[in-house]
């Protein structure tokens, strides 16, 4: 089936945003001399992870969030650093680390012969714009929607809906959601009646309610879908 639309997720689905957020906590916590280990990567990773899944539930605003994993952080290893000023450093370095996964490019240039393409990314402004910038990004969409600069979030239909109605797009028959999070991505499609398809590369167990139109385990496989 071919699609008029394509919307696709950013973190861990172009982006390799699980890179960027190690690189990005090393150098943050290194400015202040502590050192960086696996441990505080894992307690990070799972602090971030329950944030994300509250925000998606509306339990907790973005502002809210960014200062409170690592609130959480230091008080559970007993770092000396106001996490205020954390937050700040650590946003400005997950705007410089990363890359785009391998064959995301050329997916993005086949994928605007055919569709129309466009951007939603749970996320913080400064954080995604810093990316879209230094990754060179702007070029392959035609809307870009980040929940922290238009106030909604998927899996909340209005984001989707906001997206076709910056494209003109009313046809939601033709238009298909690309992302890598079944609690975002595909319920945000399905809540809103769209086509979704779950880029799961670590091949998980559907263990949700939230079913794809498609399940694809690498970006190539992307590209035959649109």
């Amino acid at each position: 089936m071919s699609y008029e639309v394509a919307l696709f997720d950013l973190d861990s689905t172009l982006f390799d945003s699980a890179l960027s957020e190690e690189l990005a906590l090393k150098a943050s916590l290194e400015h202040y001399f502590v050192s960086f280990t696996d441990e505080v990567l894992s307690i990070y990773k799972v602090i971030n992870t329950q944030l994300w899944r509250d925000f998606e539930q509306n339990a907790i605003e973005l502002d809210q969030l960014r200062i409170k994993r690592f609130t959480r952080l230091c008080q559970e290893l007993n770092f000396a650093i106001q996490p205020s000023d954390l937050a700040d450093l650590y946003e400005h370095n997950l705007g410089k680390f990363g890359k785009l996964y391998t064959g995301a490019a050329e997916l993005l240039i086949q994928t605007r012969k055919t569709a129309r393409t466009g951007l939603i990314t749970n996320g913080l402004e400064s954080v995604q714009k810093a990316r879209l910038e230094h990754f060179n990004l702007y070029q392959y969409f035609e809307v870009i929607l980040i929940s922290g600069e238009c106030g909604l979030a998927k899996p909340d239909p209005a984001i989707f809906q906001s997206a076709l109605d910056l494209l003109d797009h009313k046809r939601k028959g033709s238009v298909l959601m690309i992302g890598d999070s079944l609690s975002s991505d595909i319920a945000g499609a399905n809540n809103f009646g769209i086509d979704s398809c779950w880029y799961n590369p670590n091949r998980l167990k559907l263990q949700s309610s939230d079913s794809p139109t498609f399940t694809v385990y690498s970006l190539q496989e992307i590209a035959s879908l649109i």
